[in-house]
């Protein structure tokens, strides 16, 4: 382990792996262990990667594996609002990795922490949150994958990567670019009382926003179109003659 150059925003810190379990499990053991807010976690290669669920995540050399600890002045249901406030900033950072290229990339976000290239999965966001032993105050890790160098070969998802499209991005500058637009996102959201900008700037780069889609969770399959979120970032989604169904948890597919 190895403290990072100060590239970051002055309030934050970040901690190089060149090996890890998961940079989101030792964010948790710093969160429980009472280290202070601000700290990002990244990794060159995650041995334990996860994704939501506790479905696993591939994690090769040269990709982004970073995981930051906040403690927000909020309670968990409002620190839920952070996945909304994380997928506009991971989608900003890559646009400020590779607009200056040229053409710019068709990126979109996926409800509820997919980020997408040309329809393609090149990122996830894995949101863990909880209350502080012996206290009432609760801490957020924000964990980002994004495919830069390589990408998984999956069964049921399609993934893609920035090299692909001839963007070589190393990770530390990956870190830098997430780190400056997640301060810029979390300076907006302003420990949620403006969510509802976060939630118009979210929708304004969802993808499938109107459209006939389909949300799977545990058995059940739920098809209808896709009207907009909810106050608190719910999926809300028009199933016709039955109405209008907020969806909290749950796989979308077009």
């Amino acid at each position: 382990m190895k403290a990072h150059p100060p590239d970051l925003p002055p309030s934050y810190r970040s901690e190089y792996f060149e090996e890890i379990d998961s940079t989101n499990s030792e964010a948790l053991r710093r969160a429980r262990a009472g280290e202070a807010a601000g700290l990002w976690i990244f990794a060159g290669r995650q041995k334990d990667g996860r994704g939501r669920d506790g479905r696993s995540w591939v994690s090769e050399p040269g990709n982004l594996h970073a995981s930051l600890l906040l403690r927000p002045a909020c309670n968990l249901q409002t620190a839920a609002q952070l996945s909304l406030v994380a997928g506009v900033a991971a989608l900003d950072a890559v646009r400020a990795l590779t607009d200056s290229a040229g053409k710019k990339l068709d990126l979109g976000l996926k409800w509820p922490n997919d980020l997408l290239l040309d329809g393609e999965k090149l990122g996830g966001i894995l949101l863990e949150s909880s209350t502080a032993p012996s206290s009432e105050d609760i801490y957020v890790i924000i964990g980002t994958g994004l495919n830069l160098a390589s990408h998984p070969e999956l069964d049921d998802i399609v993934a893609t990567n920035l090299a692909l499209y001839g963007h070589n991005a190393a990770p530390h500058d990956a870190l830098i670019a997430l780190a400056w637009s997640t301060q810029k996102w979390l300076d907006i959201w302003h420990q949620g009382e403006n969510f509802n900008c976060i939630r118009k700037e979210w929708l304004a780069r969802a993808i499938g926003l109107g459209k006939s889609i389909r949300v799977k969770h545990g058995g059940e399959e739920i098809r209808g179109l896709f009207d907009s979120l909810d106050e608190n970032g719910a999926l809300l989604l028009d199933c016709g003659e039955d109405g209008l169904r907020r969806i909290t948890v749950g796989d979308v597919f077009f």
